[in-house]
């Protein structure tokens, strides 16, 4: 026991006793605890006194006794307790940074009594038991505060209540699952970043502020890591810069999507280029143990509170959706959301990666609401790039070019590959298997990029038209609000070709599979086709629907009415979208005829002829010279010599020539409508 403790146990249990309205019961609970800690406390209490408390729950306890040897020793004891108390000056730092912080955030001189008794309680054990005790006889909450702290029951309530400037106000957090059995520290606290600094010296308040808000948040990355989403980035910081610039209030600006996506770093890259200075909220500020939602909104007010009247500052706070139903779930919740949300005195950047998990009422508060999607594979392209600068891993431009488009994963599941292709001392093969892993677990299907396994070559492609002539006629034009149907067999490269013309027109690509849109409920697969159309339109790419013939049925056969309005809603957002649209089909044959009209080119590729399959022979095996046989074929595409050529690889045959054309014979004669004698001839 130090002095300190001792003397702060004695002014508090002086305050309490000399209340004359202390019940005769109130008064044996706290001489006995007194009773009980005399010689740890060196407060003795007056013989005759102790002799007639007794055992605090045993029997032949005489009321009148008590009663008389209080009243005799009374002034005895209180005399005693506060020479105790004035022995020794409160604990400092804490106590002088209390009443600072008070004083600075403009908040009621009661207000420094409260929050030091709660400071003591977490940092002297003989306080913690004093509280306990006192709140056993003096209830509720409220009313044992006022006893402890001399201050009214009338003063402390308004303070402490849920709406109350002590909790408005970030100093205290209060914890709705607490009750009076748990004590103080069960029902009130100090939030982790007020509590870590309360103890340390400063020079003034505006150091104290510094090490409360903590290091400002920096970029990693740059600005134009995000030309994929350029317009919606640079109105962010069109919002920041103009809502400082007038010193607006209740800016809220809400950044979602999946995990990874880049929230985080685009609420600093935005805040950078508005020239804010951007404080974190809500994170562990410096504790090791995990922030509750009220600790972390706690954190949040708090952060606020210190940054009002600044002009160049704002708050980021990640992953909302953990909080959101504490903002309107907790006592007071409608004042205390119009406080947060509406009352901010600084901008606050939102991160979230489920929305769904927002209340309503919270969304219908923000000032922006923008969904960040994966970067398409040329941006991909540039941050890998970059990424795998910076942790030393080198990639070629040609692994860099596939490793974008294969893998349609986010830049933080990206830079994790790349440190775990490093840390194995390997390359494009280890980044490509670490983050189709990572994606798989985390989607619960691999990563999907576009297919890169066959490159557009016009000598490989048989079509009703000439694709290269089409391709630079439609590039050189000023029209990119166009659709277009690529129909044929399997493999002959209608996604190369939807790739090459992309390339073309200076456009990424988003591909889209009937998996990726049709959903197990009705309106599902409609909301998803429109996000499909949105998501292409912010990443300003050409959309690409393979498999279009799942979502494109023929209405006439139609027998359920979402069959119809899935249709309908393909149709009416392809009219009204500003750029490319391109699908792609097997079986042209199951298109909904009414749809035909609606777009704007239709070509149609085929089976290679002779000169292609030459052609074929010298791009996958490097023969100069069709083999014996090998020209016999007319039902063979691009894709079933890529599919050959790797079983040859694999069986160490691409030399063989006969065995190669054999197994062309094999795929020949696999398809529909194919002779018995089509395939390999001698």
């Amino acid at each position: 026991m130090n002095d300190t403790e001792r003397s702060l146990v004695a002014g508090y249990l002086s305050r309490v006793l000399a209340r004359p309205d202390l019940p005769l019961r109130a008064l044996r609970h706290l001489t006995h605890w007194l009773n009980e800690r005399s010689e740890v406390l060196s407060l003795p209490v007056p013989k005759p006194l102790a002799k007639v408390i007794g055992h605090l729950y045993g029997g032949g306890f005489n009321v009148a006794e008590f009663e008389r040897a209080y009243r005799t020793h009374e002034a005895q004891v209180l005399q005693e307790l506060q020479a105790a108390a004035k022995a020794t000056p409160p604990p400092e730092p804490l106590t002088r940074n209390i009443q600072m912080l008070v004083r600075e955030l403009g908040l009621p001189p009661a207000s420094a009594d409260i929050v030091a008794l709660i400071a003591y309680y977490a940092r002297f054990d003989q306080v913690e038991y004093l509280c306990d005790c006192v709140g056993e006889v003096i209830t509720p909450f409220s009313r044992t505060i006022a006893a402890m702290t001399g201050q009214p029951a009338r003063v402390v309530e308004p303070l402490i209540g849920p709406d109350g400037d002590l909790i408005v106000s970030g100093l205290l957090k209060l914890d709705e699952d607490g009750d009076e059995i748990s004590g103080f520290n069960g029902r009130f606290q100090i939030p982790p970043r007020v509590n870590n600094c309360l103890d340390r010296e400063f020079a003034d308040f505006a150091e104290m502020r510094k090490a409360f808000l903590g290091t400002p948040l920096k970029a990693a990355i740059r600005a134009d890591d995000y030309d994929h989403v350029e317009t919606d980035r640079d109105l962010i910081a069109g919002v920041l810069r103009g809502a400082a610039r007038e010193g607006a209030a209740g800016v809220n600006i809400l950044l979602y999507g999946q995990p990874g996506s880049g929230k985080t770093e685009l609420c600093k890259v935005t805040a950078e280029a508005a020239g804010l200075t951007l404080y974190g909220a809500g994170e562990d500020a410096g504790t090791q143990a995990e922030q509750d939602r009220s600790a972390r909104l706690a954190d949040l007010v708090f952060s606020l509170r210190l940054l009002a009247g600044s002009k160049n500052a704002a708050v980021l706070f990640d992953e909302m959706e953990d909080v959101a139903s504490q903002l309107i779930g907790r006592g007071g919740s409608k004042l205390y959301l119009n406080r947060v949300l509406e009352r901010s005195p600084v901008p606050v950047l939102w991160t979230s990666n489920n929305i769904h998990e927002i209340d309503p009422a919270v969304l219908r508060r923000m000032t922006l609401a923008i969904e960040l999607r994966l970067p398409p594979a040329r941006q991909r392209e540039r941050i890998l790039r970059r990424l795998s600068d910076r942790h030393g891993v080198s990639l070629s431009e040609q692994e860099l070019e596939g490793l974008a488009r294969k893998i349609d994963a986010t830049p933080a599941i990206m830079e994790n590959a790349l440190k775990a292709a490093r840390y194995a001392g390997q390359g494009a093969g280890a980044v490509e298997r670490a983050a189709s892993g990572v994606v798989r677990a985390v989607s619960g299907a691999g990563a999907r990029g576009v297919s890169s396994d066959v490159d557009f070559d016009p000598k490989l492609a048989s079509a009703d038209c000439d694709l290269v002539a089409f391709t630079e006629q439609v590039a050189a034009g000023q029209r990119r609000n166009f659709s277009i149907v690529l129909s044929g067999p399997p493999g002959t490269g209608k996604s190369a070709y939807a790739r090459y013309l992309a390339s073309r027109l200076g456009m990424d690509i988003i591909q889209k599979r009937g998996s990726d849109l049709l959903g197990a409920f009705v309106g599902e697969s409609e909301k998803r086709i429109a996000e499909a159309f949105e998501e292409a339109r912010d990443a300003g790419a050409m959309l690409v629907f393979d498999e279009a013939e799942s979502f494109l049925l023929d209405r006439r056969d139609a027998v359920r009415s979402w069959e119809v309005t899935q249709v309908n809603e393909m149709l009416t957002w392809m009219e009204q979208h500003p750029l490319p649209v391109c699908f792609t089909t097997n079986l042209f044959e199951r298109f909904d005829t009414a749809s035909l009209r609606r777009f704007t080119f239709h070509i149609t590729l085929t089976y290679l002829d002779k000169a292609a399959l030459a052609h074929a022979f010298r791009v996958f095996f490097g023969w100069s010279e069709p083999p014996e046989g090998g020209l016999a074929f007319d039902n063979l595409t691009p894709g079933d010599f890529a599919q050959v050529y790797s079983r040859a690889d694999m069986l160490g045959a691409k030399g063989d020539k006969a065995q190669v054309v054999e197994m062309l014979g094999q795929v020949s004669r696999t398809k529909p409508g194919a002779g018995a004698g089509l395939g390999f001839v001698r």
